[in-house]
């Protein structure tokens, strides 16, 4: 795969941006255009998008994805925070997934010289990314909400500690 998709998604970004903020504005479905400033509904897409393309500069694997897509946390708990629902922020983050493929295909497949390996290698890399960032919004929105659910994979938030487990009284 070429080492071309961080110089393409940053001659793209704004385009990139704008298509998704287009799709998210007619999007009927959720209240994210009424709900957030343009501001704050863009305000993670270009961290998001410089980790995409490193990941596909490398031809990533599950390990890395999951590294990079941790570190961009913090999106799903500032949405929490803002009060969206998570249906919201996953409709959010599929929209982001339909942008992504729909330029894959239109400057991707040009900059590959058609390749369609490694295109497809680069969509199912988008696809395994978007499913992650799902996931982690689903652990944030699991995680702060009450009562408490358990996942597998991950120890993010810690256990919270009972006075009565630090020696203090109740």
């Amino acid at each position: 795969m070429p080492e071309n998709f961080s110089t393409l998604m940053r001659q793209h970004e704004s385009a990139i941006i704008c298509a998704w903020v287009d799709e998210v504005y007619s999007e009927r479905r959720t209240t994210l255009a009424s709900a957030l400033s343009y501001e704050q509904l863009v305000g993670f897409l270009p961290e998001c998008l410089e980790g995409l393309s490193q990941l596909l500069d490398r031809a990533a694997q599950d390990g890395e994805i999951l590294e990079v897509v941790t570190r961009l946390r913090p999106y799903a708990q500032v949405r929490f925070q803002q009060g969206l629902l998570i249906d919201e922020v996953v409709r959010e983050l599929t929209i982001l997934r339909s942008v992504l493929n729909d330029y894959l295909w239109q400057e991707g497949a040009e900059a590959l010289n058609g390749d369609l390996k490694a295109l497809r290698n680069a969509l199912r890399l988008i696809n395994e990314f978007v499913d992650e960032l799902i996931g982690q919004a689903l652990l944030v929105y699991a995680a702060s909400l009450r009562p408490p659910v358990e996942t597998r994979s991950s120890v993010w938030p810690p256990p919270r500690r009972r006075k009565a487990f630090l020696g203090e009284p109740d």
